[in-house]
């Protein structure tokens, strides 16, 4: 009973330090090197571990490796090398430690899918499109979390198909302009939505084809062109036709030439023969 109560503590403690002094207790329990205030090394570590703290504690780990310099600073006449080869261990330790939170956030990401599954299709999309805009996260499911579960291979295809209707009609899915905004400031913000998506369509179509895999069938690589192609007749078919109409012309024409060339080539033949 104690020790529940002495995690709960720790796990409101730390949910109430602003980032980077959660990031810095993380290597502290990490390095084992605590201060005076955290709580004891089991308590600490299950705090951590818990659903409420581990993809923060996952987001901290990987955000210390970035900035493992402001941590271990060169040492007055140290050289780079001599501060890497000092780096490295610290670096691998972060990147050990990583194992157990990430398996309680593999375990959320896989609830959180279940969560997605049963969803209705309206639902769903509203879903995906504050996901894909980056708005902030006001329920109880981490940013983390949530990438997981829309990646997963139980609603990915879902996911992947409000993406092409994203990319088709940006409009639709975007958040609102800010009063006054410029043609420039539209297209700029229009394309930056696109490249969210198709950054995004890429995890989500790894994601199907791994599904694919597991049951034995190799998954295809989507061809783009045809795609394209049929996106084009849907919205422009006279043009699409003209274009059809224009190559074939060409190609006759090509293939009356060269059989044009193909029959002086054997008539100046048969006069050099002669």
């Amino acid at each position: 009973m104690a020790e529940a109560q002495g995690i709960e503590a720790a796990i409101k403690r730390l949910s109430g330090m602003n980032p980077d002094e959660f990031m810095s207790a993380i290597v502290r329990h990490v390095t084992g090197a605590p201060d005076k205030r955290d709580a004891p090394r089991d308590i600490q570590a299950a705090a951590l571990a818990s659903p409420r703290l581990a993809p923060r504690t996952l987001d901290a780990l990987e955000l210390a490796a970035k900035r493992a310099r402001s941590f271990m600073p060169r040492l007055e006449g140290e050289s780079k090398s001599q501060q890497a080869a000092r780096l490295a261990p610290f670096k691998a330790a972060l990147q050990a430690a990583r194992g157990p939170y990430q398996d309680v956030v593999d375990d959320l990401a896989h609830e959180e899918a279940k969560q997605l599954a049963a969803l209705d299709d309206a639902t769903f999309a509203r879903r995906w499109t504050a996901f894909v805009r980056d708005e902030p996260v006001t329920g109880p499911v981490p940013r983390r979390v949530q990438a997981l579960a829309f990646r997963s291979p139980r609603v990915a295809a879902r996911a992947e198909a409000i993406c092409r209707l994203m990319v088709e009609d940006p409009a639709r899915f975007m958040a609102a302009a800010a009063p006054g905004e410029g043609r420039k400031a539209h297209d700029a913000r229009v394309k930056a939505f696109r490249d969210r998506v198709i950054a995004e369509a890429r995890f989500l179509r790894y994601a199907t084809q791994y599904a694919e895999a597991r049951h034995g069938r190799m998954p295809a690589e989507p061809n783009v062109r045809l795609r394209a192609l049929r996106l084009l007749g849907e919205r422009h078919p006279q043009e699409l036709m003209a274009l059809v109409r224009q190559v074939r012309d060409e190609l006759l024409a090509g293939k009356k030439e060269a059989r044009r060339d193909a029959r002086a080539v054997r008539r100046a033949t048969v006069k050099g023969a002669r």
